[in-house]
């Protein structure tokens, strides 16, 4: 292979580079920012209508962030590098609230981590379900044997004991 056809490795382009290339279209220099992202119809465009008359180039202020990432992916995937996904943003989705056959599974597993005993609030605090959806799982499972609300005499909360998830017979918090 003959090495007039290797190309030197382009190298990712930086926001803050396109920005101060952008302050040129102040002088009059508009679409600087473009040629050096590889836009090179629309920055000769620039150029020679000023930036569109002054649009395209105060448009622009706002697009380079998108436009540097756009050409920095492309570039990644031309260079057969696997591009990293954007950061997550901090805000995701809610959890979906549970219902049904999966809410009475998380609730198994959350009396078993709590040695077999467990009350509506700690429920409520721990699992992503909606009061009444947390009720009408308790009352089936007490139906199906599986719990048996109690009242704790020294707190007056109603607990639900799972025997067969009680460390030993004797381990029960209530009075």
């Amino acid at each position: 292979m003959s090495s007039r056809y290797l190309l030197p490795p382009a190298e990712p382009k930086s926001v803050g580079t396109t920005y101060i290339l952008w302050v040129l279209g102040i002088f009059g220099i508009c679409g600087v920012h473009r040629l050096y992202l590889g836009k090179t119809v629309t920055g000769i465009l620039w150029l020679l209508t000023f930036g569109l008359l002054g649009f395209g180039q105060l448009i622009d202020l706002f697009l380079i962030p998108g436009m540097v990432e756009d050409y920095n992916f492309r570039l990644a995937v031309l260079q057969g590098v696997r591009p990293s996904p954007a950061p997550a943003k901090a805000v995701s989705a809610p959890p979906q609230p549970l219902k049904g056959q999966a809410l009475m599974r998380e609730i198994l597993r959350l009396a078993q981590q709590r040695q077999g005993i467990l009350t509506l609030s700690e429920v409520a605090i721990e699992l992503p379900a909606d009061f009444d959806e947390i009720e009408k799982a308790l009352r089936e499972l007490s139906r199906r044997g599986i719990a048996s609300p109690e009242n704790n005499l020294a707190t007056g909360a109603v607990e639900y004991h799972f025997p067969h998830l009680l460390r030993s017979p004797g381990d029960r918090r209530s009075l």
